[in-house]
């Protein structure tokens, strides 16, 4: 079923609000749940919710943020998030991103303890609306679920990475730069969306208790497949990492910088679920001294999608197009909310007396 944005956003803000958030902060989480949807990336938007909810209910995340800042020196500093909502402190982090470079041209910040902090691409996307290029690194500390290059037991993290730079069109819009992607073969939400869909994962998403290659959700959720809100630990497998061993550094290098430096910790222990992130935002009108960087980002984002595609009609696309491609589909139709994930958000509604959309009864 296809349900409007705005109604689906207004849906989870209700929820969040009812559930303990602040409104401000209710709306944040819904925005950015719903909008990582909206740019085709459900596995951290909607079906996150029964997780998010069950998160404020055992304790793990704080309905209201109570972020404190650590240590800040010039362009550098270093906040825990106290296990607050993600989405919001994402905001405040872009925030302060934005005070920094304008100050010194540079931002250096460390997030440790954040609960989940959702679509990292969508913090770079924000950056860049603002005309700043970011640089994100990000563990997953209390989620030791991908093996590194080699293993078949899990290590680290799924360990996402997102690189923003700002690009615009001739008329005005934007079109940005988005690099956005986990180091494991593929995120734990794709799985969770398979596991609550069916949709189809890679035959060697992930590695099995015998060093075999498995694309079942039962490899990591183990018998908690069958429940709602499944345990990415209940499995005796772990998710692999892309590229070989060059995939498993970087997932490595994320749990150096976003989880050892931040403070966020790594997964040498156990912990605490929680989100650590190291931010690099620049703004690069410090370095464009001859004033030619907008049009050697235009020429060769042009030079990119003019190379011919090896199959017709697939046209080549750089990282953000997807994304880009996507809303203006769901601006037009509206999100497409699969019946298992509606069904279980009507429940947790039914649970705290929220009023469901018409149109997702």
């Amino acid at each position: 079923m296809n349900i409007d944005q705005q109604e689906m956003t207004d849906w989870l803000k209700s929820i969040f609000t009812v559930a303990g958030c602040p409104e401000e902060e209710a709306v944040m989480i819904g925005t950015h749940l719903v909008d990582a949807d909206a740019s085709g990336h459900a596995s951290h938007g909607i079906a996150r919710v029964p997780r998010y909810i069950d998160y404020i209910k055992q304790g793990d995340v704080r309905p209201v943020c109570e972020a404190v800042t650590l240590m800040q020196q010039g362009p550098l500093l270093l906040v825990d998030g106290q296990y607050s909502f993600g989405q919001v402190l994402g905001h405040q982090i872009v925030d302060k991103a934005v005070e920094l470079t304008a100050e010194h041209g540079l931002a250096l910040i460390g997030l440790r303890n954040a609960g989940h902090l959702g679509r990292i691409g969508g913090w770079a996307e924000e950056l860049a609306d603002k005309n700043l290029i970011s640089i994100h690194f990000v563990t997953v500390a209390g989620s030791c679920i991908v093996a590194p290059f080699g293993a078949k037991q899990s290590r680290i993290s799924t360990a996402p990475v997102a690189i923003g730079v700002p690009h615009y069109n001739a008329d005005g819009s934007t079109d940005h730069y988005i690099l956005d992607f986990a180091t494991s073969r593929v995120a734990e939400g794709k799985i969770l969306v398979s596991q609550k869909t069916g949709s189809t994962l890679p035959s060697d998403a992930m590695v099995d208790e015998n060093g075999q290659d498995s694309d079942s959700p039962r490899t990591i959720y183990g018998p908690s497949a069958d429940s709602q809100i499944p345990n990415p630990r209940g499995g005796e497998g772990a998710i692999q990492t892309f590229g070989d061993h060059k995939g498993s550094g970087l997932g490595l290098a994320c749990e150096l910088l976003a989880g050892a430096l931040t403070g966020a910790g790594t997964n040498a222990i156990e912990r605490k679920f929680c989100n650590g992130m190291l931010s690099i935002v620049l703004d690069p009108k410090k370095f464009d001294t001859d004033s030619a960087m907008v049009a050697e980002i235009d020429a060769f984002i042009a030079s990119i999608r003019d190379a011919e595609p090896r199959v017709e009609g697939q046209a080549v696309v750089i990282p953000g197009d997807p994304e880009r491609r996507r809303r203006a589909h769901v601006a037009e139709h509206g999100i497409n909310l699969d019946e298992t994930i509606r069904d279980q958000l009507v429940l947790i509604s039914d649970e705290l007396a929220v009023a469901v959309p018409s149109a997702a009864l």
